[in-house]
Order: structure tokens, then sequence, then C-alpha cells
């Protein structure tokens, strides 16, 4: 396949409002993990994820596999994966729910390490960013990438392209899907807000297969002793934010239990509820996410290993 390359373009409105996202992305990694298990992509420290995925999702993984290749391309599954919580009932062919069945096996039993591997990424391109700006955040983000005179340069996609931001910014996320491939940016036709640039985070092969070997006790395991086990199931779902009928549906009770169990967890700090519409659209704090990140247990190694790339 011939190698691409996007050209994206900023005005100095772009730069003032250029961020790096503050937590994990379940829903973008979802595709990304999808994508990466039909292609068979990232390698040996991927192999034990692959063999226990393909085991656990059974008769379903053929089906699911064929998600990336019936919408043609990436692009087209992290459009749909983009989709509104409030507004992606039926959408394209329930790819939505197609990808929340698919984490659940796939992400959920490691989300805990995982998230909490690349919030510590987050941090260290904030403190980048931070201390050296729009330029040397983007200069230093990974090799496909060049950036000059205002324009970041993509090499190495699938895609290539031009985006104009317009004012909107960036948003800067990590993946550890994404590993061994080049930087996607994520912006879906009519989106008014922010385009996501996705970016492989930088973690040795010994890391990456530490998240599925310290121990297979998912987050809602171990901190269901804590907070029971439907609440912690509730936790662990919203790391992806949904209304409360939907939340319901994910973890298995009502709606009028759901939205008792969000009452408690909401009271005590650990989730927010916003109206949206005529529904609720319920996600976790910061100390939500701090709590459920804690139960995971991450390895030391991991954590250790969490500074920005340096230029030069």
């Amino acid at each position: 396949m011939e190698r691409q390359r996007i050209n994206v373009r900023f005005s100095s409105r772009d730069l003032a409002s250029t961020t790096v996202g503050t937590r994990a992305r379940p829903v973008l990694e979802s595709a990304f993990a999808l994508d990466a298990l039909r292609r068979r992509g990232g390698g040996g420290p991927f192999a034990e994820w692959r063999q226990r995925t393909l085991a656990r999702l059974g008769p379903r993984a053929q089906r699911l596999l064929a998600l990336p290749t019936a919408l043609r391309s990436l692009p087209d599954l992290l459009a749909a994966a983009e989709a509104d919580p409030l507004e992606s009932a039926g959408r394209r062919d329930g790819v939505a729910a197609a990808l929340r069945e698919f984490r659940g096996v796939a992400l959920t039993p490691y989300w805990g390490r995982i998230a909490a591997r690349l919030e510590i990424d987050c941090s260290a391109r904030g403190r980048l960013l931070q201390r050296g700006g729009v330029g040397l955040l983007l200069s230093t983000l990974h090799p496909a990438v060049t950036w000059s005179s205002g324009v970041l340069r993509i090499d190495g996609g699938a895609s290539g392209g031009e985006i104009r931001l317009d004012g909107r910014g960036l948003l800067l996320t990590p993946s550890l899907f994404l590993n061994g491939r080049a930087p996607v940016v994520v912006d879906p036709p009519g989106r008014t807000t922010a385009p996501t640039l996705v970016y492989p985070v930088v973690l040795a092969p010994a890391e990456i297969a530490a998240l599925w070997t310290e121990s297979e006790e998912s987050p809602v395991e171990a901190l269901g002793a804590l907070v029971g086990r439907t609440r912690a199931a509730i936790m662990q779902t919203l790391t992806d934010a949904c209304n409360t009928t939907e939340l319901g549906r994910r973890v298995g009770v009502s709606a009028a239990a759901a939205s008792q169990h969000a009452a408690v967890l909401r009271s005590a700090g650990l989730i927010t509820t916003h109206r949206r519409l005529n529904s609720a659209l319920h996600t976790l704090t910061p100390l939500g996410m701090a709590l459920l990140n804690a139960h995971a247990r991450v390895p030391e190694r991991a954590a250790a290993g969490g500074r920005a790339p340096q230029s030069g």
C-alpha cells in the first residue's frame, strides 16, 4: 500500500487551542484494538492479549473482526466510534454496540492498567506543552510527524489529505493499540469541535507484555469489595460516558436501579451527571478514575517509564 501524508494546518488561534487529553479514550482504543486484532498487529508483546481475546470471543470473533473491513477503512471505523453516545442508536449497523461488546471482552479485563499507563503519558505530554509550547510538543511526538511553519505533517498513514483546523484547535491523546503505526487524525464530517490526533504511546515490549500478565483480576473484581460489584461495574462502564438507560443495559440492571446506584456514586464524588436534551449523561470524575486505576495495580516499571521523549 502506498504511503500517504496528511497535512494539518494551524492558525494562531489553533495553536492557542491545542491541548493534551487528561484521560484515556476507551471508545477510540476499542476501535484501534479491534483493527490491531484483525491485522495481527503489535507484534510479540501483544501475542498473549490476542490469544486470550480470541479465546474469549469464541464464535463472535468472525463477526466482530469483519467490522473494520465492512466499513472499508480504519477512518470509517473511528468516525463511527466517535458517534455521540446519545445519538448512536442504529448508527452504521450497530457499530457502537459492536465496539462495546468487543471492549467488554478485549479491554475491560486490563483497562485499569491500560488507562493508568496512557494517562501517565498524557501528564508527561501536558508538562511538555507547558514547558516548551506547541512546537516542542508536536516536533517530539513521533518519527512520522514533522512540524514546520504552522503545518503538521504526518507520513505513513493509510489515508492522506489536508485538514484545516479553522480555529478548532487540536486534541492529542495516546493509544496503546496504535503501536507500530503512524499517528491518526480523527475528524468526522460535520464535527465542530477539535479533531483528535491519536499517537502511539512509547512503551518497551516488556512493559506492554506486563499489562496482560501481571494479574487477571479485573478492576471490577478488585473494586467490588469496596463499593459493591454492581457499582464497581458502573464505574468501569463510565470510563465511556453514557445515559441512564444505556448504563442499565450495559451492567444488566433496570434503568431505575442504575439511576439509584448512580446517585450513590455521585454523592460520593465518584461520577458526575450532566443533563443533555432529555437525558442524563454520566461519566467518571477524576477521583472516580483514580480509584478505579488504584485497584488495577499498575506495574511499577510501566509507571516509571512515563517520561515524554526529549528533542535532540
